[in-house]
């Protein structure tokens, strides 16, 4: 009963703590960090293009034809019953047309109720609403919406974790006692972030815009609330590092159920992604299960999956490249392209307003297949894809072929290769192998700038490389794509990038140099997976210098990460890392996301691959330590009780909302968990 009882106080005490808004290190409440969002003043910072227009013009642009003669995000062969809710037709563009929600992403998010079809909801709304949409109030599509959609965030349960153990061994052996409490924090948020599909979306997929995988899977956070492709991959590595062999095996097989489904893995679990798929990690994912688990049933199960999205990139986004600076050899290479050429529906409303300057409708095509493509990319947005820097309008990301892209190929191939050999397949071995030889060697002459020591993006267009400092550059670091007995290649690399300033921000690596962008992909603005894989690339190489760098920064970036954990009790989707201490970043059509799947696990990783060496030297981070045993004690039960008596998805909500603040009543969840502690 003292047990029980000291439990019940840690637990309560927990939830009193959580039920206080979160704070960012500079002291501002963090729902408060982007007080703008969805405001007009909101798209003129994010869109530097946009002109001032009132409501009326703003419908009448939405109201425009987009659709007609233009290849959909999803259509009657991908999305039968779904295609003209959730990516065509008068209800979504009457939807963005009044601005239902702050967020565009709420309504192609909410399912239709229970017997309603995509052909019954079009053809009552043709009925109710004849005529230009723009003639309609706020309330009166609001009204519509309410009567034959259920709200957002529905198709999801809450699940348990069925490999959790609460103290791995892997994270018990970091010798620091801060690391060590930040890597069990960290290890605990997998709880949270934990969900299966409910039912009835494997029964009535077809109400449904999200796509039905058939086990759990870990969420990235905040406002996604459906898988998302490349992100996965540093959920995995977490996953792992947790020693929660199962749960990854089971994310890796929902990937193959996908693939096996749609013959490509979309940009994140939603319809109206199946036009776009992410970077290619599929393989990778593969390959670092197999090398924690040395399951080779495993790999020779997934080895078809893999040949099949590998079919996918080889067939739907290669581009010939004709680089003069090699005899005019024309080079089969990879690029981000989706086949969509209309406003993306999770964005629709922005990527209207972003092309309102256009005239002709064939270039607003373009522009909107250019910025799908660089949703595709995971970089959205990003001057990298720009040809001004600070311009939106000027994206081209069709003209662009990605170093990053083409690194995370070569690396699909050699994992193939590797994965025949270790099965026992020595002709499809050799194949591959003779493959990748001959992909290398032009990866080096397509991308390689000998005067400027580094790999860099090729623009068709203007048949010259972009030889500003992205983290991309790096990819082929990370994936090898290169001789790695050819040490000096790595060290000149990391000179380059080095006298370029990319190292010398306090809090980690930045995404560009470019300032005033306001882009979320450019500076000041750090992502854990390109900080992952830098380190990383660095780390492989076979030159002791480089890898005391990766080391270093490693540092940086995981003090940036603890300490804003230990500011605001959450790991976050990007940072501000031009600040000596913690800060979040902004940026992008939408806030900062709390979570953070990939944050978490790239992190994770990070703390155990350095676990002896890793030393904390500031000062003490009372948060951090002081309720590392109180989470221990306290979050699993809350989430295999509270979470599930509460509501089946706490992301829940009709309007965008934060996950960084919480509106909980302290005394009901203090009630709550007396209930539920003695029926536990």
């Amino acid at each position: 009963m003292g047990r029980k009882l000291e439990l019940l106080l840690s637990f309560s005490v927990l939830f009193l703590a959580s039920a206080e808004p979160q704070k960012n290190p500079h002291g501002s409440d963090i729902i408060n960090e982007n007080a703008d969002f969805g405001t007009p003043e909101h798209d003129n910072r994010v869109h530097t293009e946009l002109t001032k227009l009132d409501e009326k013009d703003v419908a009448r642009l939405i109201a425009a034809d987009y659709f007609n003669g233009s290849v959909l995000p999803c259509d009657n062969e991908t999305a039968p019953g779904q295609w003209m809710v959730y990516c065509s037709g008068r209800l979504l563009q009457a939807v963005m047309a009044v601005k239902l929600y702050p967020d565009s992403k709420t309504f192609v998010d909410q399912p239709m109720k229970v017997n309603m079809t995509g052909e019954l909801i079009m053809e009552e709304f043709d009925k109710r609403f004849p005529g230009s949409i723009e003639q309609y109030s706020k309330n009166e599509i609001g009204e519509f919406v309410d009567e034959f959609f259920d709200k957002d965030g529905h198709e999801l349960d809450v699940c348990e974790l069925p490999d959790w153990i609460p103290s791995p061994s892997k994270i018990s052996q970091i010798s620091d006692p801060t690391y060590h409490a930040f890597a069990q924090r960290l290890h605990f948020v997998w709880i949270q972030l934990c969900r299966k599909m409910k039912p009835e979306v494997k029964e009535d997929p077809s109400r449904f815009s999200i796509l039905y995988v058939p086990h759990q899977f870990i969420l990235p956070g905040g406002r996604f609330r459906e898988f998302y492709y490349w992100d996965a991959y540093w959920i995995i590595k977490g996953l792992i590092g947790s020693q929660l062999y199962s749960t990854a095996r089971n994310m890796i097989r929902n990937f193959a159920y996908i693939i096996d489904k749609h013959g490509m893995i979309p940009n994140g679990g939603r319809v109206y992604y199946l036009r776009r798929s992410q970077p290619p990690f599929f393989a990778p994912m593969v390959y670092e299960y197999y090398l924690a688990t040395q399951d080779l049933q495993f790999v020779t199960d997934m080895i078809p999956a893999i040949e099949k999205e590998y079919t996918f990139w080889s067939t739907r986004r290669l581009v010939n490249v004709t680089v003069e600076d090699v005899l005019n050899e024309t080079m089969h290479m990879f690029q981000y392209k989706t086949e969509a050429q209309t406003p993306r529906p999770e964005s629709f409303r922005e990527d209207v307003l972003s092309a309102e300057h256009f005239v002709s409708s064939a270039r607003k095509r373009q522009f909107f297949q250019d910025i799908g493509s660089a949703a595709e990319s995971g970089w959205d947005f990003s001057s990298r894809w720009f040809e001004e820097q600070t311009n939106l309008s000027t994206i081209e990301t069709t003209n662009i072929v990605p170093v990053d892209l083409n690194a995370f190929m070569c690396y699909n191939m050699n994992i193939l290769q590797f994965f025949y050999q270790l099965t026992g397949n020595p002709l499809k071995q050799l194949e591959w192998a003779a493959r990748l030889r001959g992909f290398r060697d032009a990866f080096t002459k397509v991308f390689y700038v000998p005067s400027r020591k580094g790999w860099y993006d090729y623009n068709i267009r203007t048949g010259e490389h972009n030889t500003d400092f992205f983290p991309s550059n790096a990819a082929p670091l990370f994936s090898q794509c290169y001789d790695p007995l050819n040490s000096q290649l790595a060290v000149d690399v990391y000179n380059q990038m080095e006298s370029s300033g990319a190292f010398a921000l306090p809090g980690g690596i930045p995404t560009s140099l470019h300032k005033e962008t306001h882009q979320q992909w450019d500076y000041p603005n750090g992502w854990s997976p390109l900080n992952h894989m830098i380190i990383e690339g660095l780390r492989k190489s076979i030159n002791p210098t480089l890898q005391q760098k990766a080391f270093w920064l490693a540092e940086k970036w995981l003090e940036t990460n603890m300490l804003t954990f230990n500011a605001s009790n959450a790991m976050w989707e990007k940072y501000d890392v031009k600040e000596p201490d913690a800060k979040l970043a902004t940026g992008g059509e939408y806030e900062v996301q709390a979570g953070f799947g990939w944050t978490n696990g790239a992190a994770l990783d990070l703390i155990l691959t350095y676990s002896d060496r890793l030393k904390y030297k500031g000062p003490v981070l009372e948060e951090l330590v002081g309720s590392s045993s109180t989470i221990k004690a306290t979050t699993y039960l809350s989430s295999k009780k509270l979470t599930n008596s509460t509501s089946s998805s706490p992301e829940s909500s009709t309007t965008h909302s934060s996950s960084a603040t919480t509106s909980r009543s302290p005394i009901i969840i203090t009630i709550i968990a007396i209930i539920t502690f003695y029926t536990f």
